[in-house]
């Protein structure tokens, strides 16, 4: 997976250094982001019930997208009114946000070929 990784980002770059911004351009990108109905506000709130001998739940680390963080706090009945809502943040973002976003693609396609192939989030 890493080898791969480090091919496309190798590849993705040679494009940009030979067509420069007008590459970008042409970039369409998501992202992978889950959203839950329900989202822990305190330590005691993300306890779960365990058996005795079960190991301790581990708290995952991760990065809060500039969605997650608007959504953090909003309660949604379902599916529907997260899309909804979701579809009203983006329309509301200044078309500059999004360019910002594909233009630090780069900056990580390096780390990653710098990285050998390492999986680079920020």
């Amino acid at each position: 997976m890493k080898v791969q990784r480090k091919d496309m980002c190798t590849q993705l770059l040679e494009r940009y250094n030979a067509e420069g911004e007008a590459f970008l351009q042409r970039i369409l990108t998501g992202d992978e982001s889950w959203f839950y109905h329900y989202d822990p506000e305190c330590k005691a709130q993300s306890m779960e019930y365990r058996h005795k001998t079960s190991p301790s739940p581990r708290k995952s680390k991760f990065v809060t997208s500039a969605t997650k963080k608007y959504l953090k706090g909003h309660h949604y009945d379902n599916d529907e009114e997260v899309i909804a809502d979701v579809r009203r943040w983006c329309r509301e973002q200044w078309s500059e946000f999004f360019a910002d976003g594909v233009r630090q693609l780069v900056k990580r396609w390096r780390l990653c070929v710098d990285r050998d192939g390492d999986y680079v989030e920020k």
